[in-house]
């Protein structure tokens, strides 16, 4: 009697779970994941970016530029106090500019970078050029960064990863109107080394998610307020993030309701890293947050952050339900005779 037979169903299981490991790393390296999905993420960040330069054009110099409070010389000195003026610091440090015409430039650089890699034009390059400027923007407004800031930054690096031009984008466009090559050797392996970076890109922005909504409800479990209810109704009472002042007190005397909303946004905070991979309940998770957000944008004055957060969510959207997203434009687009 040879090992296999003496293990028995033991040992079949085992073979059988190895090879599903073996098939599913190969198939990391041949098939890219969420095309759809990275698409997205490139439209969303950069859309998001270049309207936050759009909007604060006419207070850019005070923002970022040599006119801010935090000038370069501080600027320059918190970088050095931080330990983080090494060798590589130009890449982060570069908009610590005490002239104007270099910053107005550098700006105008910004948002063209931002539209092209939007737009998907040379998106493996615009990649990169955008996580620099991201990184620039973010370091020059650190003291008073917020989550927008934060979130732009990470989204912009994990997306020099990922093959985010492969759907709805200038290069596809143009690969599509291209007529294919033959495969070498050469053209293979560039091909299973993008797939693979690609994979861990996405992999890497999807952890990234469900780290800030797991991490965001163990900080609220710390807090009284969220255990007793009452966070929400003191979190609209605060009249500095008060879009709709009379609204939000309104809604603050609603205690019940609100104690029973707060216990809902730390139970699906916290559950979001298992439910969003549950096919029934992945869509309720994700209206749940889609809910949270819009309430935190429009109540509460912070429309970039909650934006930049529904876009992080969208990742996790399948590719049939883009491809049904796509028909039902199209329809939509088609002339009604067509329709019927």
């Amino acid at each position: 009697m040879t090992l296999r037979p003496a293990l028995g169903p033991r040992a079949a299981v085992t073979e059988d779970g190895t090879r599903r490991v073996r098939e599913r790393l190969r198939a990391g390296s041949l098939t890219p994941f969420g095309l759809y999905g990275a698409a997205v993420l490139r439209i969303g960040v950069a859309g998001l970016f270049l309207l936050n330069l759009l909007r604060e054009a006419g207070h850019a110099d005070r923002l970022w530029g040599p006119g801010s409070p935090y000038t370069p010389e501080l600027f320059r000195a918190s970088v050095q106090a931080r330990g983080a003026d090494g060798r590589l610091s130009w890449w982060y440090t570069w908009l610590g500019t005490p002239s104007p015409d270099f910053f107005w430039a550098a700006y105008v650089l910004a948002i063209a970078v931002s539209a092209l890699y939007l737009l998907g034009w040379h998106t493996r390059l615009m990649a990169v050029l955008f996580a620099f400027v991201v990184a620039g923007f973010y370091m020059r407004s650190a003291v008073a960064a917020s989550g927008f800031e934060l979130l732009s930054l990470l989204f912009a690096n994990y997306l020099v990863l990922c093959a985010s031009g492969r759907r709805w984008s200038l290069d596809a466009r143009r690969a599509a109107r291209a007529t294919p090559g033959p495969v070498t050797p050469y053209e293979e392996l560039r091909r299973r080394v993008v797939t693979v970076l690609h994979n861990a890109g996405m992999a890497l922005i999807t952890f990234q998610v469900m780290a800030v909504y797991a991490t965001a409800a163990l900080y609220k479990i710390r807090g009284s307020t969220w255990r007793d209810g009452s966070a929400l109704h003191y979190a609209l009472r605060l009249d500095d993030f008060a879009t709709f002042p009379e609204l939000s007190h309104w809604l603050a005397a609603q205690g019940s309701g609100m104690a029973l909303l707060a216990y809902v946004t730390v139970a699906s905070q916290l559950l979001f890293p298992v439910l969003v991979f549950i096919p029934r309940l992945k869509y309720a998770v994700l209206v749940v947050m889609l809910g949270t957000h819009l309430g935190i944008g429009v109540l509460m004055a912070l429309p970039m952050f909650s934006a930049i957060t529904v876009v992080g969510d969208l990742v996790f959207l399948p590719t049939s339900f883009w491809l049904g997203a796509v028909r039902r434009v199209r329809l939509l687009r088609s002339p009604l005779s067509q329709r019927q």
